[in-house]
């Protein structure tokens, strides 16, 4: 016997909503965000390699095995703080990229702009973490695949639509532009940590932006 199948007076189907999260599942998630506020915060004040489970645990009132049955280890934790910047940077591009009346080398410029300025707010804490949130990404082994190759998919999709407008060199590839420019971003913020330069890291990154943009300009000599 089938199931009859809920349609709309237009004729569409319907399909049921995704089951809501019950109690229990509620009280798990709230207790996962908890550890994860507290060992964010526990990383920009001390450092990853400064901040042991117990320290954790200390800060969440909570004991080592729930830390566990959360996250199997603790690098688990800095591999969902890059999978949320990486998802805050998406929503960026997406933004940005999504203005249609927009240059591509303002799209490009105000991305970055966007992204150091996440920096400037509040430049001691996230010193503490950008390190090592790169040194999570950079030191995977080979095939494993990381948020950032999420990111540089993104980005590479909103280049290659410029191309296709005719505001970047169709001849350039997207995906090795994608991964210039998240490269140029990434070196930019490492210099600030290293204290190269003391100026606006937004105005840093939104200056790299436009000459990275200076090179990929269709008719460029």
């Amino acid at each position: 016997m089938r199931l009859k199948q809920k349609v709309s007076a237009s004729g569409d189907v319907l399909h049921d909503n995704p089951r809501e999260p019950d109690r229990r599942e509620r009280k798990k998630q709230a207790m996962k965000q908890h550890i994860y506020n507290c060992a964010l915060a526990l990383f920009m004040k001390h450092g990853y390699e400064n901040t042991t489970v117990d320290d954790i645990a200390e800060a969440a009132d909570i004991g080592r095995a729930t830390f566990f049955n959360h996250y199997p280890v603790k690098e688990d934790v800095l591999h969902e703080i890059a999978a949320y910047t990486v998802n805050y940077a998406r929503g960026i591009f997406d933004r940005e990229f999504s203005v249609a009346n927009r240059s591509a080398r303002e799209k490009i410029k105000r991305s970055l702009h966007e992204f150091g300025r996440i920096f400037d707010r509040n430049p001691r804490h996230h010193r503490s973490v950008v390190l090592d949130v790169m040194r999570s990404q950079t030191g995977s082994p080979t095939g494993t695949k990381v948020p950032a190759d999420e990111l540089i998919a993104v980005l590479a999709g909103h280049l290659s639509a410029e191309q296709q407008r005719g505001e970047i060199d169709a001849d350039l590839d997207s995906w090795q532009l994608a991964e210039m420019l998240s490269g140029i971003y990434y070196y930019t913020i490492l210099g600030a940590i290293r204290g190269e330069h003391n100026k606006s890291i937004a105005k840093q990154c939104e200056k790299a932006g436009d000459i990275f943009f200076s090179g990929c300009m269709p008719g460029r000599v």
